[in-house]
């Protein structure tokens, strides 16, 4: 197999339908569908035996212990057996000539520098000009300009993605995707296009809509997301806003240790959102 589409899953038995149909139409059938639910308490097992029961290509679902998504990404990486490896949510679904390519932009990211490809996820209500879309090869994710409100979605080397993996804290179940990414992203170069190759909206119960409040419940995820983030910004102040953000988490976690925040991010930084945002309450 070619790649794994991944799918962690949690209470989506009514959005699952609409990736299956996206998946049976795909005009290049080089892959597994691996599914792990994250304690589902809806109809999802009975849904995906449906489609399991129609043998339309490989699909794999396993049921785990409600952890979350990034604990449901890990333990995805230890059974994946396909060269490639890419993770669609399951509020959205492919394009039909997705994975076809896909193939195509594997053989162009095979050098062993690169750690895999990029491509875009945009909402189904833009009308998108697919002769203007596709084209672009870029070195750097960051100098992607946004004409619709989207994300940029990766599909990586098996082998080198599983040499990372998000850490466990056994009382936290929200961890954003860029404690994953950024350590990969800053070792090994990407094959950034602007291939349009996945659709789909923004739920109001998905983690996206609730991302501030996800992190504050989540607040040692948190914290870690943005000094990964830290570690990737190039300007002072993209990362005087990061440490007024972790700071902002971490003071609203009381249970972590003081001493245990102070080395998230550098100490001059530290001392600058003190000076202007903390004491500046009281003084």
């Amino acid at each position: 197999m070619q790649f794994t589409i991944f799918t962690p899953t949690y209470n989506r038995a009514y959005t699952l339908p609409k990736l299956y149909k996206s998946l049976v139409n795909q005009q290049q059938q080089n892959f597994e569908w691996l599914i792990i639910d994250d304690g589902s308490t809806d109809d999802t097992e009975i849904i995906v035996n449906e489609f399991v029961a129609e043998n339309k290509f490989r699909i794999r679902y396993i049921n785990q212990k409600n952890q979350g998504k990034h604990i449901a990404i890990n333990n995805a990486l230890k059974i994946a057996d396909s060269k490639w490896f890419g993770i669609i949510d399951s509020d959205d679904f492919l394009v039909n000539e997705a994975t076809e390519i896909w193939e195509k932009l594997a053989i162009e990211a095979a050098n062993k520098d690169f750690a895999g490809f990029s491509f875009i996820h945009f909402s189904e209500n833009f009308e998108i000009d697919k002769e203007k879309y596709g084209k672009k090869r870029l070195v750097d994710r960051r100098d992607y300009e946004w004409e619709f409100p989207g994300e940029m979605l990766f599909c990586f080397k098996t082998e080198i993605i599983r040499k990372f993996s998000f850490p466990f804290f056994p009382e936290e179940k929200f961890c954003q995707e860029s404690v994953l990414f950024l350590p990969i992203l800053r070792k090994f170069k990407m094959l950034i296009t602007d291939h349009v190759l996945v659709r789909g909206e923004y739920l109001e119960d998905g983690l996206s809509q609730n991302h501030y409040a996800s992190m504050l419940k989540n607040p040692r995820y948190g914290m870690l997301s943005i000094q990964e983030k830290m570690k990737s910004a190039t300007t002072e102040a993209e990362k005087e806003y990061l440490a007024e953000v972790y700071w902002d988490i971490a003071l609203k976690a009381p249970h972590i240790p003081f001493l245990k925040k102070l080395p998230g991010i550098p100490a001059k930084l530290t001392v600058k959102v003190f000076k202007e945002k903390i004491l500046k309450r009281f003084f």
